[in-house]
């Protein structure tokens, strides 16, 4: 197991009794709902399964800013004040008695789950962390977890992807479709995507041999990345009976949907994250709507009607952490990429990163750094 030296002074009797954590005062916006204090307490106690973490750095993911604006407190309530984030990485600082896979002094990576993240020192069962790349800074390592799993269930979970699947990505420059584009490349998948031309640059930070010649569509190269800006073309017309074996839906929306039939072969599967209505808030009519056009779209799949339909909710599990790791990341085929590193100690950079984050305008992924590499 890899461990760091660095850290070492910060494990055992050195862990403080106060630390610094952001906390959430309630629903809203950052400056009106998210505060950071000096004065939190370190969560010391530790049941048989738990470890402590010192936290190096946090990241930001979709999902974050929506728990803060109460858009989906219906499937998720808080007591005030509440610790958010879920993406992390640090070193384990103590263990508890019947830990065994990780030790004091291993670098690690993890997702929290819904929330208490966001702080100096993080307390959760061993389960939710993974050995950190080694090839990785802990920013960018905490910049992984919840986007890069989520794509990685999506594509390999479901039913995996090889080298002869055709794979299109709605929204490759989102946090999970960078990630998405990644693990589909690295098999040797054809890939292509859609992006803004604003967000191109955001794609070609990949490394690959971006084309957007759409006459290069009846011609599939596994070396490409095809990428088709939305603002322009209808995918779905453009690539029209080009029979991809999965339509990885990362933005939402029901034209996604729309647009995947006519591109998916007899028996594809359209996987989204989203589903139809990205922006509203989670209300039981919102649900209920959602649900009965979910159920209607998995009887259509069934009858042959129409392609598999799957809404993806990740089910998290530190072995994928540990293969991302392991044949992605530290072979070079998977990296994250950074739109700002952010001062965790500075509350306005706080706000500003989950209004950046909520803006939709970030190329790449955000993180608060703690500790500095």
């Amino acid at each position: 197991m890899q461990s760091s030296a660095a850290s070492i002074g910060n494990i055992g009797n050195n862990i403080p009794d106060l630390m610094t954590a952001a906390q959430q005062v309630g629903y809203g916006d950052a400056k009106d709902a998210l505060q950071l204090k000096s004065d939190v307490t370190v969560p010391k106690e530790l049941k048989a399964s738990q470890v402590l973490v010192r936290n190096h750095a946090v990241s930001i993911n979709a999902i974050d800013w929506k728990l803060l604006n109460g858009n989906m407190s219906i499937i998720k309530t808080y007591a005030f004040p509440h610790i958010p984030g879920m993406d992390c990485s640090g070193i384990v600082v103590n263990v508890g008695s019947s830990v065994g896979r990780l030790k004091v002094g291993d670098a690690v990576y993890g997702n929290m789950g819904y929330g208490n993240a966001f702080a100096e020192y993080v307390r959760a069962d061993e389960s939710l962390f993974a050995l950190k790349p080694v090839n990785l800074s802990f920013a960018e390592a905490a910049a992984v977890p919840l986007a890069g799993e989520t794509a990685y269930e999506a594509l390999f979970q479901q039913r995996e992807i090889t080298r002869d699947s055709k794979v299109f990505i709605c929204g490759g420059p989102t946090g999970v479709g960078l990630f998405g584009i990644q693990l589909a490349k690295a098999v040797g998948a054809h890939v292509a995507c859609t992006s803004s031309l604003r967000n191109m640059d955001t794609i070609k930070k990949l490394g690959y041999n971006v084309t957007e010649n759409i006459s290069e569509v009846m011609k599939p190269n596994n070396d490409d990345l095809l990428v088709i800006d939305y603002t322009k073309y209808n995918f779905g017309e453009i690539l029209h009976h080009q029979n991809y074996d999965v339509v990885f839906d990362c933005v939402g929306g029901q034209e996604q949907w729309e647009s995947a039939q006519q591109i998916l072969k007899p028996g594809g599967r359209f996987i989204t994250i989203v589903g139809d209505d990205p922006h509203s808030n989670l209300t039981v009519k919102n649900i209920v709507t959602m649900g009965a056009g979910v159920i209607n779209r998995k009887f259509w799949s069934l009858v042959g009607q129409e392609p598999s339909y799957i809404f993806h909710i990740l089910k998290h599990d530190y072995r994928h952490l540990d293969d991302m790791r392991v044949n992605y990341i530290e072979t070079g085929k998977m990296k994250p990429i950074i739109d700002h590193v952010y001062d965790f100690y500075n509350v306005k950079e706080l706000h500003e990163m989950y209004d950046r984050s909520k803006s939709g305008k970030a190329q790449g992924k955000m993180v608060a750094q703690i500790i500095k590499d």
